[in-house]
Protein backbone atom coordinates (compact mmCIF):
# COMPACT_ATOMS: atom_id res chain seq x y z
CA UNK A 1 0.00 0.00 0.00
CA UNK A 2 2.84 2.34 0.88
CA UNK A 3 4.52 1.55 -2.40
CA UNK A 4 1.36 2.37 -4.33
CA UNK A 5 0.93 5.71 -2.55
CA UNK A 6 4.58 6.55 -3.03
CA UNK A 7 4.38 5.89 -6.76
CA UNK A 8 1.06 7.64 -7.34
CA UNK A 9 2.68 10.83 -8.61
CA UNK A 10 4.86 8.89 -10.99
CA UNK A 11 1.88 6.98 -12.32
CA UNK A 12 0.18 10.31 -12.92
CA UNK A 13 3.19 11.52 -14.89
CA UNK A 14 3.20 8.31 -16.88
CA UNK A 15 -0.44 8.86 -17.79
CA UNK A 16 0.44 12.34 -19.03
CA UNK A 17 2.71 10.96 -21.72
CA UNK A 18 1.18 10.62 -25.14
CA UNK A 19 0.78 6.96 -25.93
CA UNK A 20 0.17 7.73 -29.60
CA UNK A 21 3.41 8.97 -31.14
CA UNK A 22 3.39 11.57 -33.89
CA UNK A 23 4.32 8.89 -36.41
CA UNK A 24 1.30 6.85 -35.37
CA UNK A 25 -1.05 9.81 -35.61
CA UNK A 26 -0.02 10.78 -39.13
CA UNK A 27 0.65 7.29 -40.50
CA UNK A 28 -2.65 7.05 -42.39
CA UNK A 29 -2.24 10.53 -43.91
CA UNK A 30 1.36 9.81 -44.88
CA UNK A 31 0.44 6.54 -46.61
CA UNK A 32 -2.45 8.17 -48.46
CA UNK A 33 -0.16 11.01 -49.52
CA UNK A 34 2.48 8.60 -50.80
CA UNK A 35 -0.11 6.78 -52.92
CA UNK A 36 -1.41 10.00 -54.45
CA UNK A 37 -4.70 10.06 -52.53
CA UNK A 38 -4.27 13.72 -51.64
CA UNK A 39 -7.84 14.60 -50.71
CA UNK A 40 -8.13 11.64 -48.34
CA UNK A 41 -4.76 12.56 -46.80
CA UNK A 42 -5.94 16.15 -46.33
CA UNK A 43 -9.10 14.98 -44.54
CA UNK A 44 -7.00 12.93 -42.11
CA UNK A 45 -4.77 15.92 -41.38
CA UNK A 46 -7.66 18.38 -41.02
CA UNK A 47 -9.06 16.15 -38.27
CA UNK A 48 -5.71 16.34 -36.48
CA UNK A 49 -5.50 20.12 -36.93
CA UNK A 50 -8.85 20.47 -35.17
CA UNK A 51 -7.37 18.84 -32.05
CA UNK A 52 -5.12 21.91 -31.53
CA UNK A 53 -2.53 19.83 -29.68
CA UNK A 54 1.24 20.21 -29.31
CA UNK A 55 1.82 19.03 -32.88
CA UNK A 56 -0.33 21.66 -34.58
CA UNK A 57 2.64 23.18 -36.44
CA UNK A 58 3.48 19.82 -37.96
CA UNK A 59 -0.09 19.09 -38.98
CA UNK A 60 -0.27 22.44 -40.80
CA UNK A 61 3.03 21.88 -42.59
CA UNK A 62 1.96 18.39 -43.63
CA UNK A 63 -1.42 19.71 -44.79
CA UNK A 64 0.25 22.46 -46.78
CA UNK A 65 2.47 19.90 -48.49
CA UNK A 66 -0.51 17.70 -49.37
CA UNK A 67 -2.37 20.65 -50.90
CA UNK A 68 0.78 21.68 -52.76
CA UNK A 69 1.29 18.22 -54.27
CA UNK A 70 -2.37 18.14 -55.32
CA UNK A 71 -1.94 21.44 -57.18
CA UNK A 72 -4.22 23.34 -54.80
CA UNK A 73 -1.70 26.14 -54.44
CA UNK A 74 -3.91 28.75 -52.76
CA UNK A 75 -4.98 26.26 -50.09
CA UNK A 76 -1.34 25.28 -49.62
CA UNK A 77 -0.41 28.95 -49.18
CA UNK A 78 -3.14 29.39 -46.57
CA UNK A 79 -1.87 26.42 -44.56
CA UNK A 80 1.79 27.42 -44.83
CA UNK A 81 1.01 30.99 -43.74
CA UNK A 82 -0.82 29.67 -40.70
CA UNK A 83 2.10 27.35 -39.99
CA UNK A 84 4.52 30.28 -40.16
CA UNK A 85 2.48 32.18 -37.56
CA UNK A 86 2.36 29.14 -35.27
CA UNK A 87 6.13 28.67 -35.64
CA UNK A 88 6.70 32.22 -34.34
CA UNK A 89 4.38 31.62 -31.37
CA UNK A 90 5.97 28.25 -30.60
CA UNK A 91 9.42 29.81 -30.32
CA UNK A 92 8.40 30.91 -26.82
CA UNK A 93 8.16 27.80 -24.65
CA UNK A 94 6.72 28.18 -21.15
CA UNK A 95 8.77 27.32 -18.09
CA UNK A 96 6.23 24.67 -17.10
CA UNK A 97 6.64 22.97 -20.46
CA UNK A 98 10.42 22.97 -20.09
CA UNK A 99 10.13 21.39 -16.64
CA UNK A 100 7.69 18.79 -17.94
CA UNK A 101 9.99 17.97 -20.86
CA UNK A 102 12.82 17.25 -18.41
CA UNK A 103 10.72 15.18 -16.01
CA UNK A 104 8.69 13.39 -18.69
CA UNK A 105 9.83 13.81 -22.31
CA UNK A 106 10.09 16.42 -25.07
CA UNK A 107 6.73 15.43 -26.53
CA UNK A 108 5.07 17.38 -23.72
CA UNK A 109 6.29 20.58 -25.39
CA UNK A 110 4.70 22.19 -28.41
CA UNK A 111 6.67 21.35 -31.51
CA UNK A 112 8.80 24.33 -32.54
CA UNK A 113 10.13 22.99 -35.81
CA UNK A 114 13.69 22.29 -36.87
CA UNK A 115 15.52 25.28 -38.33
CA UNK A 116 15.49 23.83 -41.84
CA UNK A 117 11.75 23.17 -41.56
CA UNK A 118 11.02 26.79 -40.66
CA UNK A 119 13.02 27.91 -43.69
CA UNK A 120 11.18 25.47 -45.96
CA UNK A 121 7.80 26.95 -44.99
CA UNK A 122 8.83 30.11 -46.83
CA UNK A 123 10.48 28.15 -49.64
CA UNK A 124 7.19 26.39 -50.33
CA UNK A 125 5.28 29.64 -50.09
CA UNK A 126 7.63 30.98 -52.77
CA UNK A 127 7.10 27.87 -54.91
CA UNK A 128 3.32 28.01 -54.65
CA UNK A 129 3.13 31.73 -55.40
CA UNK A 130 5.38 31.08 -58.41
CA UNK A 131 3.18 28.26 -59.70
CA UNK A 132 0.16 30.59 -59.37
CA UNK A 133 1.97 33.24 -61.41
CA UNK A 134 2.19 35.62 -58.46
CA UNK A 135 5.86 36.42 -58.86
CA UNK A 136 5.81 39.50 -56.64
CA UNK A 137 4.72 37.56 -53.54
CA UNK A 138 7.05 34.72 -54.49
CA UNK A 139 9.98 37.14 -54.37
CA UNK A 140 8.82 38.39 -50.96
CA UNK A 141 9.02 34.84 -49.64
CA UNK A 142 12.46 34.31 -51.19
CA UNK A 143 13.68 37.39 -49.33
CA UNK A 144 12.15 36.08 -46.10
CA UNK A 145 14.19 32.91 -46.49
CA UNK A 146 17.37 34.98 -46.47
CA UNK A 147 16.13 37.12 -43.56
CA UNK A 148 15.35 34.04 -41.48
CA UNK A 149 18.75 32.55 -42.22
CA UNK A 150 20.46 35.80 -41.21
CA UNK A 151 18.51 35.90 -37.92
CA UNK A 152 19.31 32.26 -37.16
CA UNK A 153 22.99 32.84 -37.76
CA UNK A 154 23.02 36.01 -35.65
CA UNK A 155 21.34 34.08 -32.82
CA UNK A 156 24.08 31.49 -32.87
CA UNK A 157 22.27 28.86 -34.91
CA UNK A 158 24.29 27.69 -37.87
CA UNK A 159 22.12 26.26 -40.66
CA UNK A 160 23.94 23.71 -42.79
CA UNK A 161 23.87 25.86 -45.90
CA UNK A 162 22.32 28.92 -47.39
CA UNK A 163 19.19 27.98 -49.27
CA UNK A 164 20.41 28.01 -52.85
CA UNK A 165 17.02 26.92 -54.14
CA UNK A 166 15.31 30.09 -52.90
CA UNK A 167 18.10 32.27 -54.26
CA UNK A 168 18.05 30.61 -57.69
CA UNK A 169 14.26 30.83 -57.85
CA UNK A 170 14.43 34.52 -56.98
CA UNK A 171 17.04 35.10 -59.69
CA UNK A 172 14.86 33.32 -62.26
CA UNK A 173 11.82 35.36 -61.27
CA UNK A 174 13.78 38.62 -61.49
CA UNK A 175 15.05 37.59 -64.92
CA UNK A 176 11.52 36.75 -66.10
CA UNK A 177 10.43 40.26 -65.02
CA UNK A 178 13.45 41.79 -66.82
CA UNK A 179 14.85 43.05 -63.54
CA UNK A 180 18.33 42.06 -64.66
CA UNK A 181 20.35 43.83 -61.97
CA UNK A 182 18.59 41.93 -59.19
CA UNK A 183 18.76 38.70 -61.18
CA UNK A 184 22.50 39.15 -61.68
CA UNK A 185 23.09 39.72 -57.96
CA UNK A 186 21.22 36.54 -57.05
CA UNK A 187 22.78 34.39 -59.78
CA UNK A 188 26.23 35.48 -58.64
CA UNK A 189 25.30 34.58 -55.06
CA UNK A 190 24.30 31.09 -56.19
CA UNK A 191 27.65 30.83 -57.99
CA UNK A 192 29.38 31.68 -54.73
CA UNK A 193 27.40 29.07 -52.80
CA UNK A 194 27.26 26.38 -55.51
CA UNK A 195 30.05 27.14 -58.01
CA UNK A 196 29.58 23.83 -59.86
CA UNK A 197 25.80 24.05 -60.28
CA UNK A 198 25.14 22.91 -63.85
CA UNK A 199 22.06 25.06 -64.52
CA UNK A 200 23.78 28.30 -63.55
CA UNK A 201 26.32 29.28 -66.27
CA UNK A 202 23.76 29.92 -69.05
CA UNK A 203 21.49 32.27 -67.08
CA UNK A 204 24.47 33.95 -65.43
CA UNK A 205 26.11 34.71 -68.79
CA UNK A 206 22.82 35.74 -70.37
CA UNK A 207 22.07 38.30 -67.68
CA UNK A 208 25.65 39.62 -67.76
CA UNK A 209 25.21 40.06 -71.52
CA UNK A 210 21.90 41.89 -71.01
CA UNK A 211 23.58 44.29 -68.58
CA UNK A 212 26.59 44.74 -70.83
CA UNK A 213 28.86 43.60 -68.00
CA UNK A 214 31.47 42.70 -70.57
CA UNK A 215 34.36 42.12 -68.21
CA UNK A 216 32.42 39.65 -66.08
CA UNK A 217 30.91 38.04 -69.17
CA UNK A 218 34.39 37.44 -70.52
CA UNK A 219 35.38 35.82 -67.22
CA UNK A 220 32.33 33.54 -67.33
CA UNK A 221 33.02 32.60 -70.96
CA UNK A 222 36.53 31.62 -69.97
CA UNK A 223 35.31 29.68 -66.93
CA UNK A 224 32.51 27.90 -68.83
CA UNK A 225 33.89 27.42 -72.36
CA UNK A 226 31.33 24.73 -73.27
CA UNK A 227 28.38 27.09 -72.78
CA UNK A 228 27.82 28.73 -76.15
CA UNK A 229 24.09 29.25 -76.65
CA UNK A 230 23.31 31.27 -73.57
CA UNK A 231 21.29 33.91 -75.42
CA UNK A 232 17.56 33.34 -75.98
CA UNK A 233 16.06 34.55 -79.24
CA UNK A 234 13.15 36.99 -79.13
CA UNK A 235 10.74 34.31 -80.39
CA UNK A 236 11.68 31.74 -77.69
CA UNK A 237 10.92 31.20 -74.04
CA UNK A 238 11.89 28.91 -71.18
CA UNK A 239 10.39 26.11 -69.14
CA UNK A 240 11.57 25.59 -65.57
CA UNK A 241 10.60 22.38 -63.80
CA UNK A 242 10.63 22.43 -60.00
CA UNK A 243 11.28 18.76 -59.29
CA UNK A 244 10.73 17.41 -55.78
CA UNK A 245 12.37 14.01 -55.48
CA UNK A 246 12.13 11.31 -52.85
CA UNK A 247 11.09 11.31 -49.21
CA UNK A 248 12.71 13.31 -46.43
CA UNK A 249 14.58 11.42 -43.71
CA UNK A 250 12.71 10.44 -40.57
CA UNK A 251 13.75 10.43 -36.94
CA UNK A 252 14.66 7.28 -35.05
CA UNK A 253 16.21 6.76 -31.59
CA UNK A 254 19.99 7.14 -31.70
CA UNK A 255 21.51 3.63 -31.30
CA UNK A 256 24.31 5.18 -29.24
CA UNK A 257 21.85 6.81 -26.80
CA UNK A 258 18.21 6.02 -27.47
CA UNK A 259 16.79 9.02 -25.63
CA UNK A 260 17.93 11.39 -28.39
CA UNK A 261 16.92 11.21 -32.07
CA UNK A 262 18.87 10.96 -35.29
CA UNK A 263 17.60 11.19 -38.85
CA UNK A 264 17.51 8.01 -40.92
CA UNK A 265 17.38 8.09 -44.72
CA UNK A 266 14.44 6.78 -46.68
CA UNK A 267 15.44 4.29 -49.36
CA UNK A 268 15.75 5.65 -52.88
CA UNK A 269 17.23 4.18 -56.04
CA UNK A 270 16.89 7.48 -57.90
CA UNK A 271 19.87 8.41 -60.08
CA UNK A 272 18.83 11.17 -62.46
CA UNK A 273 15.93 12.78 -64.30
CA UNK A 274 15.89 14.61 -67.62
CA UNK A 275 13.30 17.06 -68.96
CA UNK A 276 12.91 17.23 -72.75
CA UNK A 277 10.36 17.93 -75.45
CA UNK A 278 9.06 15.16 -77.69
CA UNK A 279 10.55 16.72 -80.82
CA UNK A 280 14.05 16.60 -79.39
CA UNK A 281 14.56 20.36 -79.48
CA UNK A 282 15.95 20.65 -75.94
CA UNK A 283 16.78 18.61 -72.86
CA UNK A 284 18.20 19.27 -69.42
CA UNK A 285 18.91 17.23 -66.30
CA UNK A 286 17.01 18.06 -63.11
CA UNK A 287 20.07 19.19 -61.18
CA UNK A 288 20.19 19.11 -57.38
CA UNK A 289 19.80 22.57 -55.90
CA UNK A 290 18.91 21.94 -52.25
CA UNK A 291 19.49 18.69 -50.38
CA UNK A 292 16.82 18.53 -47.65
CA UNK A 293 17.95 15.09 -46.52
CA UNK A 294 21.56 16.12 -46.00
CA UNK A 295 20.58 19.38 -44.33
CA UNK A 296 18.24 17.65 -41.87
CA UNK A 297 20.84 15.06 -40.89
CA UNK A 298 23.60 17.62 -40.45
CA UNK A 299 21.55 20.11 -38.43
CA UNK A 300 20.40 17.45 -35.99
CA UNK A 301 23.95 16.13 -35.62
CA UNK A 302 25.01 19.60 -34.49
CA UNK A 303 22.45 19.44 -31.65
CA UNK A 304 23.33 15.97 -30.37
CA UNK A 305 25.67 17.15 -27.61
CA UNK A 306 23.10 19.62 -26.25
CA UNK A 307 20.25 17.12 -26.50
CA UNK A 308 22.31 14.44 -24.79
CA UNK A 309 23.26 16.78 -21.95
CA UNK A 310 19.60 17.68 -21.42
CA UNK A 311 18.60 14.03 -21.29
CA UNK A 312 21.34 13.21 -18.80
CA UNK A 313 20.18 16.14 -16.68
CA UNK A 314 16.67 14.75 -16.87
CA UNK A 315 17.86 11.36 -15.69
CA UNK A 316 19.51 13.02 -12.69
CA UNK A 317 16.32 15.00 -11.94
CA UNK A 318 14.22 11.85 -12.12
CA UNK A 319 16.61 10.05 -9.81
CA UNK A 320 16.32 12.91 -7.32
CA UNK A 321 12.53 12.92 -7.58
CA UNK A 322 12.40 9.17 -6.98
CA UNK A 323 14.69 9.60 -3.99
CA UNK A 324 12.25 12.18 -2.61
CA UNK A 325 9.39 9.71 -2.98
CA UNK A 326 11.44 7.10 -1.14
CA UNK A 327 12.19 9.51 1.70
CA UNK A 328 8.56 10.60 1.98
CA UNK A 329 7.27 7.03 2.10
CA UNK A 330 10.21 5.52 4.02
CA UNK A 331 10.29 2.86 1.34
CA UNK A 332 13.22 1.83 -0.87
CA UNK A 333 10.75 -0.14 -2.96
CA UNK A 334 8.71 3.01 -3.61
CA UNK A 335 11.90 4.85 -4.59
CA UNK A 336 12.91 2.09 -6.99
CA UNK A 337 9.45 1.77 -8.53
CA UNK A 338 9.13 5.54 -8.85
CA UNK A 339 12.39 5.75 -10.76
CA UNK A 340 11.34 2.93 -13.07
CA UNK A 341 8.06 4.66 -13.82
CA UNK A 342 9.72 8.02 -14.38
CA UNK A 343 12.29 6.44 -16.67
CA UNK A 344 9.49 4.72 -18.59
CA UNK A 345 8.01 8.10 -19.52
CA UNK A 346 11.14 9.15 -21.38
CA UNK A 347 11.87 8.60 -25.04
CA UNK A 348 13.42 10.41 -27.96
CA UNK A 349 11.32 13.10 -29.63
CA UNK A 350 10.78 11.65 -33.10
CA UNK A 351 8.56 14.39 -34.50
CA UNK A 352 9.45 15.85 -37.91
CA UNK A 353 7.89 17.06 -41.17
CA UNK A 354 7.50 13.67 -42.85
CA UNK A 355 5.90 14.68 -46.19
CA UNK A 356 8.89 16.72 -47.36
CA UNK A 357 10.90 15.48 -50.36
CA UNK A 358 14.54 14.46 -50.00
CA UNK A 359 15.79 16.95 -52.59
CA UNK A 360 14.72 20.03 -54.53
CA UNK A 361 15.93 20.10 -58.15
CA UNK A 362 15.58 22.35 -61.19
CA UNK A 363 15.47 21.43 -64.89
CA UNK A 364 15.50 24.30 -67.38
CA UNK A 365 15.03 24.24 -71.17
CA UNK A 366 14.63 26.83 -73.93
CA UNK A 367 12.00 26.25 -76.63
CA UNK A 368 10.40 28.20 -79.47
CA UNK A 369 7.23 30.02 -78.49
CA UNK A 370 4.15 27.85 -78.91
CA UNK A 371 2.73 24.64 -77.47
CA UNK A 372 4.94 21.67 -76.69
CA UNK A 373 4.59 18.15 -75.35
CA UNK A 374 7.16 17.56 -72.62
CA UNK A 375 8.49 14.44 -70.93
CA UNK A 376 10.47 13.75 -67.79
CA UNK A 377 12.61 10.61 -67.98
CA UNK A 378 14.04 9.24 -64.76
CA UNK A 379 16.79 6.71 -64.13
CA UNK A 380 16.19 4.54 -61.07
CA UNK A 381 18.43 1.58 -60.46
CA UNK A 382 19.29 0.23 -63.92
CA UNK A 383 16.07 1.31 -65.63
CA UNK A 384 15.02 4.49 -67.39
CA UNK A 385 11.33 5.25 -67.56
CA UNK A 386 8.99 8.11 -68.34
CA UNK A 387 7.84 9.61 -65.05
CA UNK A 388 5.60 12.38 -66.33
CA UNK A 389 4.12 13.75 -69.55
CA UNK A 390 2.84 17.29 -70.03
CA UNK A 391 0.75 17.95 -73.13
CA UNK A 392 0.34 21.31 -74.83
CA UNK A 393 2.57 23.28 -72.48
CA UNK A 394 2.43 26.87 -73.64
CA UNK A 395 5.80 28.57 -74.01
CA UNK A 396 5.63 32.34 -74.40
CA UNK A 397 8.33 34.41 -76.05
CA UNK A 398 10.62 36.06 -73.52
CA UNK A 399 8.87 34.43 -70.55
CA UNK A 400 9.34 31.49 -68.20
CA UNK A 401 6.73 28.78 -67.80
CA UNK A 402 6.97 26.97 -64.46
CA UNK A 403 6.08 23.32 -63.93
CA UNK A 404 6.10 21.26 -60.76
CA UNK A 405 6.39 17.54 -60.04
CA UNK A 406 6.74 15.41 -56.91
CA UNK A 407 7.97 11.82 -57.11
CA UNK A 408 8.51 9.50 -54.16
CA UNK A 409 11.34 7.21 -55.28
Amino acid sequence: MVVIRGAALCLFLLCLTDCATYGTKVRAARELFGSGQYEAAALELKTLVEQQDNDLLLYLMELGMVRHAAGNYQQAIDHFKEAEKIAVINDYTSVSQEVASVLINDSTKVYKGEDFEKILINVYLAIDYTLMGNFEDALVECRRVNQKLDIMISNGNLPYAHNSFAKYLAASLFESQREYNDAFVDYRTVKKWLPAYSNLPGPLMRVADKLQSLEELAEFQKEFPSVKNYRISKDSGEVILIFEQGRAPYKIPNPAFELVPIFAKNFSNFKSATLHDQKGLASNDAALLFDIERTAIYELEQKIVRLTAKKIGGMVAKRAMAYGVGQATKSREAEFLSYLLLAATDHADLRSWVTLPATLRIARITLPAGRHDLLLDSVAGDNRRVVKKWKDVQVKAGQITFLNLRVFN
